[in-house]
């Protein structure tokens, strides 16, 4: 698999351009742990309030236990102590929702935050990257397995714009035919540049 161009320039271009789409993706990455944590820093309030509710509910079911137990204390009298626990786990309950739904909102935002700058500029760049590779690759086994110029000057005939063509050749597919070896050889260092391949490899 060829991955990078044999010319520097575009190399050095390839180089630098995978280095900012890991750049890239490692910045968005920081800056969504960021707001993951900002966000998160909301549920303090909730927090605090499932722990008051937990400590109040424990105390007065507590309180209420020794109310019971007190000699000549009717019955019913743990009552209010028992409801007012009920009450202090409702507020643990309430707390407890806010921090489950602020949890939900930060790594909903942070997820949100990192994925969309990322997609949209991988959807413009990985095809790029790709259709380079495979052009890379597909030539350069053209050239490893000994059919030489010919075939990729064949191939240049039906990639290359035609401007490009004629200023090689007035009839480049004549000239390819007729084993014009000049001809062949501009076309197939035609291709082989244009897929960032050195005309050395011929």
């Amino acid at each position: 698999m060829k991955l990078y161009a044999d010319t520097p320039v575009r190399r050095v271009s390839q180089l630098l351009a995978d280095l900012l789409t890991v750049g890239w993706v490692v910045g968005w990455v920081l800056v969504g742990r960021l707001v993951h944590k900002l966000v998160s820093a909301l549920a303090v309030p909730g927090e605090k309030m499932d722990d008051a509710g937990t400590s109040l509910s424990a105390k007065l079911l507590e309180a209420a236990g020794k109310v019971d137990d007190l000699p000549l204390v009717k019955d019913g009298i743990a009552a209010p102590f028992e409801g007012a626990a009920k009450a202090a786990d409702q507020l643990r309950a309430a707390g407890e929702a806010q921090v489950e739904a602020v949890a939900s909102i930060a790594i909903g935002l942070a997820v949100a935050v990192v994925a969309v700058p990322v997609l949209m500029w991988l959807m413009v760049y990985l095809p790029l990257r790709l259709r380079f590779i495979r052009r890379a690759t597909s030539t350069q086994r053209f050239l490893q397995s000994g059919t030489g110029a010919d075939l990729v000057a064949l191939r240049a005939m039906s990639t290359q714009p035609l401007h490009k063509l004629v200023r090689i050749s007035d009839d480049p597919v004549r000239a390819w035919r007729e084993g014009d070896a000049e001809v062949v050889a501009r076309l197939a260092e035609l291709e082989l540049r244009s897929v960032g391949l050195s005309a050395k490899r011929l």
